[in-house]
């Protein structure tokens, strides 16, 4: 590694952000380090293919790429070509699978009925209606005066629960600003999404294809901790990790959400790529099947053996993998402090990616805010 005198800019974080930021700092002829504390590169898109069976893996469980933004699309696919799968989802419930979002198929497959649009909205509403919840002040109480007790308690009221790890009435009304109910038979998961598909040569390549550059260094297995004070004041960090930890948890610990992937090779199939657990009893969230995810080869996707890989939630510990933040008032109240302690130690540091941004981004949310960060930095 060069000395780190040499770059104008080092990156903490090989994911979609890092990438997209020090692609395009390259592309203006600027030196970029790019570092990450794990072994490989692509952050949680990281896929790997498994030799034996030639099935994609998604280490960090599925990863779709959807988007409705056309300068997402034209970027991301000078890096990789994409194939036409589209994402579908069912939720087992009782034993049964139901669409999900929820669609008119959904509402009829659960009350045994067989009402057509309109007659199920009206329906929807007058079950809605029942629960008498005029001002929200949880979850609980936002799911049922949108869609009724039935649908809330089949399909929200316990993957919720296992979700986050408290019963629904705990939660913010605010999490649940609406719930997608489609009086259709589209069960297009992403039914907005302008572009979407699986990269062919999986995501990990796209990441490679992006750090291709002279310009650009990269370095695995080390932590911004380690060199941070070596690196001179006119040199601009970006950091996409957890502001918490590179400050020590000098203000307490920021709350998220962590996970954790049980997986196996099998001649079991789910049929399909997601399926969603909706009842209690069931300790996991969703069960992958990587296969489905290769549309464009048929041969990986009609071989007897399938990668099945369960997601069960998980309470975050200070040195666990923090998958998504608890946005609330106190926890942004807290990241805010956070900032501004970062702003008064290292002047020269700026926040991106998801955690380093404190917030759940898509990808091509991700991507977006990269590329908005580089034009903001080359102007």
């Amino acid at each position: 590694m060069k000395e780190l005198k040499s770059y104008k800019y080092i990156i903490a974080g090989a994911g979609l952000f890092g990438a997209t930021v020090a692609e395009r700092l390259a592309s203006q002829g600027h030196q970029v380090l790019v570092i990450d504390r794990r072994n490989h590169l692509a952050g949680n898109v990281y896929s790997y293919t498994d030799p034996a069976t030639k099935i994609e893996v998604h280490k960090y469980g599925s990863h779709i790429f959807h988007t409705e933004m056309d300068e997402v699309w034209d970027y991301i696919t000078r890096f990789t070509e994409f194939n036409d799968y589209v994402h579908t989802v069912n939720t087992r419930h009782n034993g049964r699978l139901y669409p999900m979002p929820i669609n008119l198929d959904t509402i009829n497959l659960l009350y045994g009925t067989d009402m057509d649009a309109p007659t199920a909205e009206k329906f929807v509403a007058e079950e809605a209606a029942k629960e008498g919840i005029t001002d929200p002040q949880n979850f609980e109480e936002k799911g049922l005066s949108l869609v009724g007790r039935k649908l809330y308690e089949a399909f929200l009221k316990n993957y919720t629960a296992k979700q986050w790890s408290t019963d629904p009435k705990n939660l913010s009304a605010s999490i649940l600003s609406r719930i997608p109910v489609r009086f259709s038979h589209d069960n297009r998961y992403f039914i907005t999404a302008k572009h979407q598909g699986i990269p062919k040569a999986g995501y990990t390549k796209i990441v490679e294809n992006m750090l291709k550059n002279d310009l650009i260094d990269t370095k695995l297995n080390i932590d911004i901790k380690t060199i941070i004070s070596d690196i001179p004041a006119d040199t601009t960090i970006i950091y996409c990790g957890q502001i918490d930890e590179l400050l020590d948890y000098e203000l307490g610990v920021l709350p998220y959400r962590s996970l954790r992937f049980e997986q196996e090779v099998t001649t079991k199939t789910l049929g399909e790529a997601v399926i969603n657990e909706a009842d209690a009893n069931i300790p996991y969230t969703r069960t992958h099947d990587y296969k489905y995810y290769q549309s464009h080869q048929p041969e990986v996707v009609n071989q007897p053996q399938s990668i099945l890989c369960r997601e069960y939630p998980a309470d975050f510990q200070k040195g666990d993998e923090a998958y998504y933040p608890v946005n609330n008032d106190e926890s942004e109240a807290l990241y805010q402090q956070y900032v501004a302690l970062a702003k008064e130690k290292y002047p020269n540091l700026i926040l991106g990616g998801r955690l380093g941004a404190y917030r759940y981004w898509d990808m091509d949310l991700a991507i977006k805010n990269a590329l908005d960060l580089a034009s903001k930095l080359l102007s």
